[in-house]
């Protein structure tokens, strides 16, 4: 737990030197992308005026002191006057790679309004409690910037970000938050923890194809065997999955370079996009009637014709013929430019034994005393045991605000995904009634639902924001008692929460991925709600990611 009240604010410190976070870089308007005058319309401050101008490629000597919500080290660069307004106010370095405690070399890649941002050359020093990375490609791969910082450091620093978004983007009191915060809850793994990853094919600089993970900083592919985050068995089946399309002769995908500006048209900007394999999506899971552990495969690749879903098969048939295994293949087909690794329409599903069976894509993980059947597309919980403790910390959340079982007592699902959590709650009320956009997703709370006995749940398929005010609109009697909100990372859009508050339930419990939009719904219900409790679970150990779990009481 953190002392709130140290003279320096709510950020605790790695070492002696290492300072907290800026402020001002958690604010909900504030994008490296906006220019001056955008950024004093939002209220935040100007850049400082007699601070050095760093030249673009110019390479630096930097000392880092704090670690922005992204996962990249914040250090200062030097200014040229001794005015006393501008000491110590010099424009933020964000060095992608680097950590609070390091001296650096870096190149300066890009300038903006407020900030500069760098890549890192060389550590000169490293910090002062620096331990050996898990994993050889921890200084180029982007997927676990914090590795080398030791895990009670890094438990320290997210619940910090937190804590830094709560206050400067939600506005709430920091003696509050002191009364109400629980100390963190850490994974109780920090390897092979995950039973998802994405690997995404590209090039190497010898123009060879590749499958690995994007290149720190989001420029490229690099060679990835294998990951220490994913359980043993995974590196063969990447090392056969690149043959496989590497023999197809089809290149991987590349985007066209980004377009800014009004000039910006999508269909243009896809249509300059070129090369067939995407992403490869590996899932471990279990079947229903069989508890041993096995994968499951998605290969998203861009449209490509016959040829394309004949490359595709031949792909899957080999890695389903070599590895027992691997429970099912699944192809989907991705038109949009972006770099989301999921497909838009399914092509192809082969089971086990190569013939193609829709119902192999399902796949089954625990979370609480419940067994959920999945899509192998379907969003999840990508840390099995560390999810067992948040599903934990939510009953005994909402057991504990409501003090057991009440006649007629409701409780509304909201992003209920395929039922998880909600359904673990589902014994505590007479109802329960599950939004979500996604009908695949629907259909599989329906039949977890079902499985698990559980006779009163219902669940709808639509936009979020509609369904609330159809519910408003058709309440009679007795309203929402609970509320479980579990939104996507972009938190609740803004039509979604007036819904929200004007269903006027008694309590509301709101699971983030996301501090910062944590931070911003926070601050549209704190008038109405007061916050009673607070607490972070660690689903993602080496990243700067964590999940809050916050629970809220309509004020009487």
């Amino acid at each position: 737990m953190i002392n709130l009240q140290k003279e320096k604010g709510i950020f605790a410190r790695w070492s002696e030197k290492c300072q907290g976070p800026d402020p001002n870089l958690f604010h909900p308007a504030f994008s490296p992308g906006r220019d001056a005058g955008q950024i004093r319309r939002h209220g935040l401050a100007k850049p400082p005026r007699r601070c050095y101008r760093a030249a673009m490629s110019e390479i630096l000597t930097l000392t880092v002191d704090s670690l922005a919500h992204d996962g990249r080290g914040i250090a200062r660069l030097p200014e040229t006057g001794q005015n006393s307004e501008t000491r110590g106010s010099g424009t933020a370095v964000f060095v992608s790679g680097a950590l609070p405690g390091q001296i650096v070399r870096a190149r300066i890649v890009r300038r903006k309004a407020r900030l500069v941002e760098a890549d890192l050359l060389d550590v000169l020093r490293p910090a002062p409690d620096a331990v050996p990375a898990l994993c050889p490609h921890q200084h180029i791969c982007g997927g676990c910037p914090l590795q080398i910082m030791p895990y009670p450091a890094q438990l320290r620093w997210k619940e910090d970000l937190a804590l830094a978004a709560l206050t400067r983007i939600g506005h709430l009191d920091r003696g509050m938050l002191a009364a109400v915060l629980e100390p963190p809850h850490p994974s109780p793994e920090q390897a092979a923890f995950r039973n998802k990853m994405e690997f995404a094919f590209g090039r190497d600089a010898g123009g060879n194809l590749i499958l690995g993970q994007r290149r720190r900083g989001g420029a490229g592919v690099i060679a990835v065997p294998g990951c220490v985050l994913l359980p043993a068995g995974a590196q063969d089946i990447l090392a056969a999955a690149r043959r496989s399309a590497e023999q197809s002769g089809l290149a991987p995908y590349a985007a066209p370079p980004a377009r800014r500006g009004p000039g910006r048209d999508k269909k243009t900007h896809a249509a300059g996009s070129h090369g067939f394999w995407r992403f490869l999506v590996l899932r471990s899971g279990r079947r229903e009637d069989d508890p041993a552990p096995r994968w499951w495969a998605l290969c998203v690749t861009s449209p490509g014709g016959a040829d394309g879903r004949a490359a595709a098969r031949a792909l899957g048939e080999e890695l389903l013929g070599g590895f027992p295994d691997l429970a099912a293949f699944v192809h989907e087909e991705r038109q949009s430019p972006d770099a989301l690794a999921a497909g838009e329409r399914r092509v192809l599903c082969l089971n086990g034994r190569g013939g193609e069976d829709p119902q192999a894509a399902l796949l089954h993980l625990p979370l609480g005393d419940c067994l959920f059947a999945l899509d192998a597309a379907s969003f999840f919980q990508v840390n099995t045991r560390a999810a067992q403790n948040l599903a934990r910390l939510a009953q005994d959340m909402l057991r504990q605000t409501r003090g057991g079982a009440e006649n007629g007592a409701s409780l509304l699902d909201l992003y209920c995904g395929v039922g998880a959590p909600g359904q673990l709650l589902a014994p505590d009320y007479d109802r329960l009634l599950g939004l979500e956009c996604d009908k695949r997703a629907v259909a599989l709370a329906r039949r977890n639902a079902e499985r698990g006995g559980l006779t009163r749940c219902r669940y709808e398929a639509g936009d979020a924001a509609a369904l609330l005010d159809r519910l408003r609109r058709e309440r009679r009697g007795p309203g929402w008692d609970t509320v479980l909100a579990d939104p996507p990372r972009a938190g609740l859009a803004p039509r979604v929460l007036d819904g929200l508050l004007a269903l006027r339930p008694q309590t509301i419990l709101y699971i983030s991925c996301n501090p910062a939009t944590l931070a911003r719904d926070a601050d549209g219900l704190q008038a109405r709600y007061s916050l009673e409790r607070l607490a972070a679970v660690d689903l993602f150990p080496h990243t700067p990611h964590l999940e809050c779990l916050s629970l809220w009481r309509l004020k009487s």
